[in-house]
């Protein structure tokens, strides 16, 4: 936006939108909207209020301003005058930065309007009261609601020094959007929930750009419920590229004002061509995630899978947390060899299926590299030494942000885990032990459901994240006999000595756990799931 700073745009999480971007998501939110005010004339598309309440130097405004221009150019209306409507009337924008607000007035002030200081303000959208914002709608001739809201609003990551909102902000943002504003929310969810409560409820759209994670994080769960009280998710458009200089993956949803006649399928457009994939099943309020639109998008298989109960019904599962992390610290040494008293440490990055790479790759634990990192139980605190005991038992610890959930077997309850691995434990007179657990957390279908409900989780956007609720929640297979023979083949994986027998031996759990589960023709699943192994 404008020539501001890398510095800048992080701390305030703007960055500036391609103009191929405004423009594709203007014909699909916008488009519809200037067809129906078209055809009721003139004074109905210059009654026209497009918001952004993230404005910038005025990317959306100007784009929809053109846009209803040509419209009232094409019905008669003299250049002049449908500029000074379009520009200096019909388009509506709010930011918290005075250098943006000067930018975009005064490029709207080149496009045609007489005075847009009234018509771009410089205000804290999320922060600005009912009585702020019905005050404004008023001076706008909009006190109903504006007709569509457009933009990019600021992306900022909640856990970043730099960027993360101060106590008092937070607190503020607490008050005014409630548990939508609590946890690690993203601030540019809650100009979804803004925009819900500025729009009108008849005829009006609402598309703003989201970080993907707007799709399945738990931070973002209150907003997504929210919204679909009283919206409808007409369409879904996922970038499927970088598009802004910030690494960060984004979507864009489109709001109608919900009403049965609508339906309930969701139109999903992908990339910077906006290619249309057809529909999906709309979410509702009472999803827990949007995941399953995405994992439609990257092609996710989607099968009919035979299942009996959870697998929390038949293992506990346990996430630690920093206390146990840094509880670590003066307590570790590297040592190839130990003892009872000097448990390995196994890490994420030393996961893989059927495989812990401890010893063979080194993985960094408080700052430090270790190739053979242990724990020291004497001298642990009295709680750390009794986390240590609840986990030195047998387990299947589960490693996420993966392509697939990459699960090892610790039989004799001789390894640590740490952050964030997941311990999986049976419960007591479960009649499925480590090696069946680990064949259903490694298998295809449990790949395919964790991507269909938590797809976008992850810090990579193709990756999966689970907590310990999340794989409690996975569903278990319904035939005994090929699950049997699935978690023979997943100790024989574990066991083999050799990459290609390992891979091998996985491959054969796969085929039997799609077995287990009354997969149909499993050789999409097996092959999509194959593809996402790690290779090492």
């Amino acid at each position: 936006m404008g020539n501001w700073t890398t510095t800048s745009r992080r701390h305030l999480g703007a960055w500036y939108t391609p103009d191929d971007v405004v423009g594709g998501l203007l014909d699909l939110a916008f488009e519809p909207v200037l067809a129906d005010r078209r055809t009721d004339g003139v004074d109905a598309v210059a009654a026209l209020r497009v918001l952004d309440p993230s404005c910038g130097d005025g990317a959306f405004l100007l784009a929809a301003g053109f846009r209803i221009h040509r419209i009232l150019v094409d019905l008669g209306v003299e250049d002049r005058r449908a500029r000074r409507t379009a520009f200096g009337r019909c388009v509506v924008g709010v930011d918290v930065d005075p250098e943006a607000v000067d930018a975009c007035r005064r490029r709207l002030a080149e496009a045609g309007a007489e005075d847009p200081s009234d018509r771009v303000v410089e205000a804290d959208a999320l922060l600005a009261s009912d009585d702020d914002w019905s005050a404004l709608l008023a001076a706008w001739e909009a006190p109903s609601g504006v007709d569509a809201v457009l933009g990019n609003p600021p992306f900022l990551n909640p856990l970043a020094d730099d960027t993360s909102a101060g106590p008092e902000r937070a607190a503020a943002l607490r008050a005014r959007f409630g548990d939508a504003a609590r946890g690690y929310a993203n601030p540019a969810s809650l100009f979804l929930v803004l925009a819900g409560r500025l729009a009108a409820r008849r005829g009006s759209v609402v598309s703003l750009v989201q970080p993907l994670s707007l799709l399945a994080t738990r931070g973002a769960a209150v907003t997504r419920s929210t919204i679909l009280d009283s919206w409808g998710l007409e369409a879904l458009w996922v970038a499927g590229e970088h598009v802004f200089d910030a690494a960060v993956d984004v979507c864009a949803p489109l709001f109608r004002p919900y009403s049965p006649a609508r339906g309930t399928r969701t139109r999903l457009v992908v990339g910077r061509d906006f290619d249309d994939l057809g529909t999906a099943h709309s979410p509702g309020p009472d999803d827990v995630t949007w995941s399953d639109l995405l994992a439609t998008v990257r092609s996710v298989p989607d099968v009919a899978l035979c299942t009996g109960g959870v697998l929390g019904d038949v293992a506990a599962a346990s996430a630690d947390f920093r206390d146990q992390y840094y509880g670590l610290a003066g307590h570790l040494v590297d040592a190839e060899f130990g003892d009872a008293t000097t448990p390995r440490l196994l890490t994420a990055a030393l996961v893989d299926p059927a495989h812990d790479r401890w010893g063979e790759a080194s993985t960094l634990v408080l700052k430090a590299s270790w190739t053979h990192p242990r724990v020291r139980l004497d001298g642990l605190s009295v709680g750390m030494r009794q986390w240590a005991d609840a986990r030195l038992v047998p387990k299947v610890m589960v490693a996420s942000q993966t392509r697939v959930l990459e699960a090892v077997v610790d039989d004799d309850g001789a390894c640590l885990p740490s952050v964030p691995l997941v311990s999986m434990v049976p419960v007591d007179g479960s009649p499925v032990d480590v090696w069946g657990i680990a064949a259903v957390l490694t298998s295809p279908p449990a790949a395919m459901v964790a991507a269909r409900r938590h797809l976008g989780a992850a810090l990579s956007s193709d990756a999966l994240k689970l907590g310990a609720r999340d794989m409690a929640a996975l569903p278990l297979p319904a035939k005994h006999g090929p699950w049997v023979e699935a978690a023979r083949a997943f100790r024989a994986a574990s066991t083999a000595t050799d990459p290609g027998t390992r891979h091998t031996n996985l491959l054969a759990c796969g085929h039997s756990m799609c077995a287990a589960y009354g997969v149909r023709d499993a050789e999409h699943l097996l092959s999509w799931w194959e593809g996402r192994l790690p290779d090492r």
